[in-house]
């Protein structure tokens, strides 16, 4: 049953959230007729600071109890709770410039057509559901809860401990004269070979149908558009890599590592993807067609009707 409450103050049965657990929530927003979200708490926050939300607009969780911005304090930032005050006006003026230059930043200036035809449509809403979806993932994943050997490491005990590494690595090297192989770092002038290292490439549009890819490093490469189709790319390094539109019908991609990679509207038609890991990936609208997902792990993966899959979900998005 709807219960719209704008207007009424939160009462006893209704407490605020308890600490840390709104860090994940997610808000639908509404003024007038108009329902867009879900955001997370850190994106209400910066609409507020670039006013493209106001205090007297209403948001939910569940888009059937509704409140006034201004009756949920935990979303308003401090900046705009010290407004009223000379120094608080500069911090809010120093806020939303900081924002607009974020958003500069994150900008293209010159997009291939492929990605243009993503930014058309009704940009009424402040930003794209699925987007911010997708970056509520990644924030999951930043925001881990730290392992208990951190504790271990703050006290005294890691000096004695890094004393003898590091005793034990001299003696190492005077002993047997190990010289170290350093990294040569990513080479994107590189031809398409197996275990080549594309890590932050631009390969946009790139036309690599039938090449042999297996054990390729191409973290945060960029391949919106990408032609794939038939390649192999086993075991290949994925995270977080950008294949927008990308045709990757019939490619081998077992055991592959896609953990947090945007495959907004990619065809993955007839394509191998068992024991492969798509947590935290991004499948809004994908073709998924003969896709094979055994062993799969899809834990908080957005589906490609865009509900979110469970922690552990293997195979099937649950």
């Amino acid at each position: 049953m709807t219960h719209d409450a704008p207007n009424d103050p939160p009462g006893p049965a209704d407490p605020p959230p308890e600490p840390g657990t709104e860090r994940h929530e997610l808000w639908f927003t509404r003024r007038g007729d108009q329902v867009c979200g879900p955001y997370p708490r850190r994106s209400i926050g910066r609409f507020l600071i670039l006013g493209r939300l106001r205090p007297d607009d209403e948001v939910s969780l569940d888009r059937e109890t509704w409140w006034r911005i201004d009756q949920r304090p935990h979303l308003i930032p401090e900046e705009l709770q010290n407004a009223h005050t000379p120094e608080g006006r500069e911090r809010l003026e120093q806020a939303r410039l900081r924002e607009d230059e974020r958003r500069r930043e994150r900008r293209h200036d010159d997009p291939p057509p492929e990605i243009g035809e993503r930014r058309k449509g009704d940009r009424r809403c402040p930003e794209s559901p699925e987007t911010i979806s997708h970056r509520q993932q990644w924030a999951e994943i930043l925001d881990r809860t730290p392992p208990p050997w951190r504790r271990w490491v703050r006290g005294p005990r890691p000096w004695i401990a890094g004393g003898l590494v590091i005793a034990l690595a001299l003696a190492v090297m005077i002993g047997f004269g190990i010289t170290f192989e350093r990294d040569t770092g990513p080479d994107c002038d590189a031809s398409p070979a197996p275990g080549v290292n594309w890590n932050y490439c631009d390969k946009a549009g790139a036309d690599l149908r039938g090449t042999d890819l297996s054990g390729a490093s191409m973290h945060n490469t960029r391949l919106p558009g990408a032609r794939l189709h038939g390649a192999r790319l086993t075991h290949a390094d994925l995270r977080f890599a950008d294949l927008t539109l990308a045709g990757l019908e019939g490619i081998d991609l077992a055991g592959a590592n896609l953990t947090g990679a945007d495959l907004i509207r990619a065809r993955l038609v007839d394509t191998n993807l068992e024991n492969a890991n798509l947590a935290h990936a991004n499948l809004t609208g994908a073709d998924l067609s003969g896709v094979r997902l055994d062993g799969a792990r899809l834990g908080r993966s957005i589906w490609t009707d865009g509900r979110i899959c469970a922690r552990d979900s293997i195979g099937t998005c649950d």
